[in-house]
Order: C-alpha cells, then structure tokens, then sequence
C-alpha cells in the first residue's frame, strides 16, 4: 500500500486500510451472494464500524450479525436496525440491555440451549411478542450447538416456549481454516450446509417450519452457488482479508486491504531486527506455519516473537532495513488487530482520505 503522508509514516505503530481495495470487496461479496440468491448478513466483528456497517447495507446486505450485545448496542446507536446477536444472552443486565435494545431495533438473538431461550423467553413475555431466534448447530468445528439429530430433539422443546419463534438454523464453518485444498474447503461448507438441511428437516416432522438456513465463514464464502440449501451468508473477514483468508484460497495479496505500519527500533544483530508493534498492536494469533504477520516486500523476513510493544524479526539471509525504515504487515488476523486500534487509517490512492473511528471495539460484554 503506497502512502504518502510522511508524518503518518513518522509516527507509528498505525492500522492502514485501502478504501478501493474495501469497497471492491464489499461489492464482490454482495453481487456472490445475489448471484447465488442468498441473503447476506456480514459478521461486523471484524471491523465493528458502524460507518463500515454502513457501506456493507448500501452494497445490499440485508442486516449484520454482531459478535457481542455491546456490539449491537453500537450499530443501533447509529441507525443499524436489523441486528443478529451471534452469541448466548445470559444474565439479568444483559437481558435488560437487549430488552431496551429491542425497543429500537429488529433484534434475532442466538443460542443453542434451552436455559438460554428461557432468558430471552422472558423477555419476550415482558414486551408481550415473539422472539427471533437461531438455534446454532455443530456441523464439525465443535463449539457451539449440537448434532443434527440431538439440535432437533432440542430445539422441539425450545420452541414450546410461548414467546420464542425458531427463526433459523446457523453454523460457523471456522475449521475450513485448517483444511489444504480447495475441495477440502468446498467439502467443509457443504457438509455443514447439508448437516443443517438435515436439521431443517428433521424439524418439520415436529411441525417446526424454520425460514432461514445461516451459514457463516469468509473462508467458505465464495463457494455460496455451490453450498445447497443456504439462505443467508454471514461473512465477516472478507472486506478486509488477511492471512489467514489467504492461506485458506479466500484471497490473493492485493485483496488485503488493511495493512499495519511498523517502524525498525533496532537492529543489534544482522539476524534479527527489532519493530515498534508487538502483541498490543498484531494480536498474537499465529501462522500455522510460523510467523506473527506477513511482511510485505520482505520475504526472507518472519516476525518471530511479540512482546507487547515490541516485535522480533527474523532475518534469513541478508536485509538492508536501518533503524527508522517502515514496513508493512499483513496481519495474521484481522479481527482482534482491529480490536487492538481506536482508528484506522483509510487511504485513496496513498493520500489520507478519512479516518475511522473503531467506535465497537472493546465491546465485550
């Protein structure tokens, strides 16, 4: 990423992003997903920009899925109304926080047991309506949710509760990250998507019809024409990319938009070369196959370790870089990298267009 703004680039560690490089994601994903008849409800974990969220809808996303109810309070703060909460609601304050957000926004919540729906069952009672729910499914990644044949049994008794509506089914398919090939990443994403088909099915023997069949993972995303059943789509990484995505097929270099801007503090030996962004600023997911980040231009370079603030590089072979020199870093993990920053740097053609304000990061709870 070119930028020519040298007091920037004076003062690092700095979070960068290609606004054309975004904004041509966001279009591409959105036009997958129209092609393929299928909704989509991008994850705003990964940027947690109301302002971002708000390109993703204007590019005809139908809604957004939120990590957190914190997140969902934000994107409603700023007009968002169509909001799924991809995570358990438990708590009484946080299930007065989503009673008060449902007064200003359409709100499915999501779970995968029944003392969950209880909680959100009361709510629903207190406003005297139906509650949205998605009812996760685990379809080979074994966090959240059950197997088909038990999430049936399940979900039967679940939707006995009065104020409760099964709205949907959903999955994430984050272990297509660990597959190596193409058809074993394709395989991940149908399988999941029959697993939940199955589901779907062995619901309406119960009478129990559901409209919305959700799968999620930018890893499996540009296969949505080929996954049978999907409805909805809930890609989180894809407008931003990042290695992972990349190692995963989901995007080659020039579709990453957002790179980190690092500064060389040290070099005390010709082997190893000392950076101004540690775990505070990188995160510390790792490659799998070594590495904190992937250094642009600089391919015989691997950040081998991070301290908080500092980040140690490996030299193989021979580097020119001098304490002062910039370089920029593909992160691991674009997620909790964004997390980590108050603003992002958005650049047009290496001019400094606007900055970003992360107004949902840190929103946790």
């Amino acid at each position: 990423m070119k930028i020519r703004d040298e007091q920037l680039l004076s003062d690092t560690p700095f979070v960068a992003v290609d606004l054309d490089v975004m904004e041509r994601n966001i279009e591409r994903m959105a036009a997958l997903a129209k092609e393929a008849n299928v909704k989509l409800r991008p994850h705003t974990k990964t940027h947690k920009s109301p302002f971002i969220a708000a390109k993703q809808l204007a590019a005809g996303a139908v809604g957004i899925t939120c990590a957190k109810l914190g997140e969902a309070e934000v994107m409603a703060d700023s007009g968002i109304d169509d909001i799924l909460i991809a995570f358990p609601l438990i708590g009484k304050v946080k299930l007065e926080r989503f009673s008060r957000l449902l007064s200003r926004a359409r709100i499915i919540a999501a779970l995968d047991d029944i003392e969950v729906a209880k909680g959100i069952n009361d709510v629903g009672s207190f406003h005297k309506r139906k509650i949205p729910v998605y009812v996760d499914v685990d379809t080979g990644l074994h966090r959240m949710g059950r197997s088909p044949q038990e999430s049936v049994l399940h979900i039967a008794q679940i939707a006995k509760l009065p104020y409760i509506e099964i709205k949907g089914v959903m999955s994430h398919t984050g272990h297509a990250y660990s597959k190596s090939t193409e058809e074993e990443i394709k395989s991940v994403a149908v399988q999941d998507a029959e697993m939940m088909y199955e589901t779907q099915i062995g619901l309406e023997k119960y009478g129990i019809h559901i409209e919305e069949i959700s799968i999620g993972a930018t890893a499996t995303a540009r296969f949505i024409n080929e996954i049978p059943h999907a409805t909805e789509m809930r890609p989180g990484m894809y407008l931003f990319n990042d290695r992972y995505v990349m190692d995963a097929g989901g995007a080659q270099e020039g579709d990453c938009a957002v790179r980190v801007f690092a500064t060389v503090v040290a070099r005390p030996y010709i082997d190893r070369i000392v950076i101004d962004a540690g775990s505070k600023t990188l995160a510390l997911d790792l490659y799998k196959h070594g590495g904190h980040g992937q250094i642009c231009n600089h391919p015989n370079l691997m950040i081998s370790k991070l301290s908080e603030e500092h980040g140690t590089l490996l030299v193989e072979g021979e580097s020119d870089l001098r304490i002062g020199d910039v370089i920029e870093i593909i992160p691991n993990h674009i997620c909790p990298v964004i997390n980590l920053a108050d603003q992002i740097y958005g650049f047009r053609q290496g001019e400094l267009d606007q900055i970003i304000p992360i107004l949902a990061r840190g929103k946790n709870r």
